[in-house]
């Protein structure tokens, strides 16, 4: 499905599995729009959402989409595999997986990665006051 809705009267449930996103009509249930990512299938896709965009994060990467319409505006692979934690802080997207995190510009830019050499291997929480993403360990 390659079309978008460009407006929406009510907030678009956006739900993601396998690869997949999907902008849902909450009322009634039809899909408005879909996307296939980059990585589909390895494992589940973790979800940010905010009243402009959708980012969304799955086994080897990560795709920022307009919301509520769907339209991709960028994607980039993310150096680390596995299932991500994701947080927004300002004009900065980081995206955890297995002990390591990135940081990304609102663009898709990669700003910074710190693998924390040595330190070991596993699910990450992220936060700053206010703003807390818990580490999600199931796959």
């Amino acid at each position: 499905m390659s079309e978008y809705r460009t407006t929406a009267a009510a907030p678009v449930l956006v739900a993601a599995f396998l690869g997949q996103i999907f902008g849902v009509d909450p009322v009634t249930g039809r899909v408005l729009w879909e996307r296939k990512q980059d990585g589909a299938g390895y494992s589940s896709t973790a979800l940010l959402i905010t009243p402009e965009a959708i980012y969304a994060a799955t086994f080897n990467g990560v795709a920022c989409l307009r919301y509520p319409t769907g339209e991709l505006l960028w994607e980039v692979k993310t150096t680390t595999l596995g299932r991500a934690t994701l947080l927004l802080e300002g004009d900065r997207l980081f995206v955890a997986k297995q002990g390591e995190i990135e940081c990304f510009s609102l663009t898709g830019q990669s700003l910074w990665h710190n693998r924390f050499k040595g330190k070991g291997l596993g699910p990450v929480a992220l936060g700053v006051p206010g703003n807390v993403a818990q580490s999600d360990d199931k796959d």
